[in-house]
This record gives C-alpha cells, sequence and structure tokens, in this order.
C-alpha cells in the first residue's frame, strides 16, 4: 500500500533567496498534511554557494521535525554556464564537505562529479520558460510534476519528454511561499527515513506522484 507521502523539492527563508517561508513553519504544515518526509532542496548557485548559509535552512528544518517528521537534505544546483535548474539527491553534506569547486565547472563535469559520489542527478521543470532541455542521457531523471502555482512549468511537456526517453519519473511542490506546500512528491510502500532510504526508492521507481490532478 502507497501511504507515505514525500516532498521531493522546498525551499527554506533561511537558505534561498527566494524563500518567504521559514524552515520551521513549512515543517509544521507537511506534519500537518500528513507528510512523512521533507527534503529541503535550497538554491545552490554563485551567489548562494556558501555551505554554512546553504545548511542554515536544512538545520533549522531537521530541529522543527525531530521526532516528528523526516527531514532530508537535497540541492536545487545551478552553474553560472546556464540557467537550468537540477535536483541532487544522496549524502549531500559528505558532498560539500570536500570542499569541491562545485560552481565553476561544466554541467558535464558536475554532473559526472556528482555520479562518482553517489548522488542522483534530476532536471528541474525542464520546460518552464529559459530553460533548456539537455541530452537525457546525462540525467538521472526528470522532475515531470512541478507544483510552483506562479510559473508554467508545462508538465505535459516533461512528462511526455520522460516517457520517451525512458528517464525516471519525479514531482515537486517547488515550495516558496505560504500557498505552495503539499502540493506534489511521491507516494511511497516504505517510510523514507534518510538520504539511504530515498536513494534506494528513487532508483528503484516503487512509487507514485502525487500531483493536484489526483
Amino acid at each position: 500500500m502507497f501511504k507515505y507521502k514525500t516532498e521531493l523539492h522546498c525551499h527554506t527563508l533561511e537558505s534561498s533567496p527566494c524563500g518567504k517561508v521559514s524552515a520551521k513553519d513549512f515543517v509544521n504544515t507537511y506534519i500537518e498534511k500528513g507528510y512523512n518526509t521533507l527534503v529541503v532542496t535550497d538554491h545552490f548557485t554563485k551567489d548562494f554557494c556558501d555551505k554554512n548559509h546553504f545548511l542554515k535552512g536544512y538545520y533549522a528544518a531537521k530541529e522543527a521535525g525531530k521526532g516528528k517528521i523526516n527531514v532530508i537534505l537535497g540541492m536545487e544546483y545551478r552553474s553560472p554556464a546556464f540557467r537550468n535548474d537540477y535536483l541532487i539527491y544522496g549524502d549531500i553534506e559528505k558532498f560539500l564537505s570536500k570542499d569541491l569547486d562545485l560552481i565553476n565547472i561544466e554541467l558535464n563535469d558536475f554532473i559526472n562529479l556528482a555520479h562518482e559520489n553517489s548522488l542522483l542527478v534530476y532536471q528541474a521543470h525542464p520546460f518552464r520558460n529559459s530553460m533548456t532541455v539537455l541530452k537525457p542521457d546525462l540525467l538521472d531523471g526528470i522532475e515531470v510534476y512541478n507544483a510552483h502555482p506562479r510559473h508554467d512549468s508545462r508538465n505535459f511537456l516533461a512528462y511526455s519528454f520522460a516517457e520517451h526517453y525512458g528517464k525516471k519519473m519525479i514531482s515537486g511542490s517547488d515550495a516558496h511561499q505560504v500557498p505552495d506546500p503539499a502540493r506534489s512528491g511521491i507516494l511511497t510502500e516504505t517510510e523514507i527515513k534518510n538520504h539511504i532510504d530515498l536513494l534506494s526508492v528513487l532508483k528503484s521507481e516503487n512509487y507514485k506522484l502525487i500531483t493536484l490532478e489526483d
């Protein structure tokens, strides 16, 4: 039975420049909405790549959710060389602890580096304005459903693209403001408690997408 809810795309006031809601308030909302797991994916960009700043939202969410909801660290990555956004999952803290130059490298090099560190890379909202769809063989999957209410992510095109190329599909709320959380995510048969569980579920594709159309 698919009963455990996980959010895969959420930004906090503490770490994302576009975040308007504190990590604590988002955590409380997801608990109220019956979610079991929250993946915090704050922006990691040229202007917001300080490791300590990046981790603030995650640490605040983890503290607020202690004993009530699983909180996992993810990342939404963008390099100055392109305008695309990529959702990264895995042991992000360990990855950041290596103090690699993650910003001033080409995308292909970043993805290779991510894979060398056992991370998964999904292109976020690839058909939104200003995005460029990459060759699918570079990616582990596609965010085919993005529930951000103030952008047209053209989810139907993302779904068709992923289906055509046989890429793994995920969905996320892309939460930034008060109306945004708990609009999307995945449903699983087992609870996702940490990044190891998350990688296992994503690789197996043993989940269902949560969308507003359900």
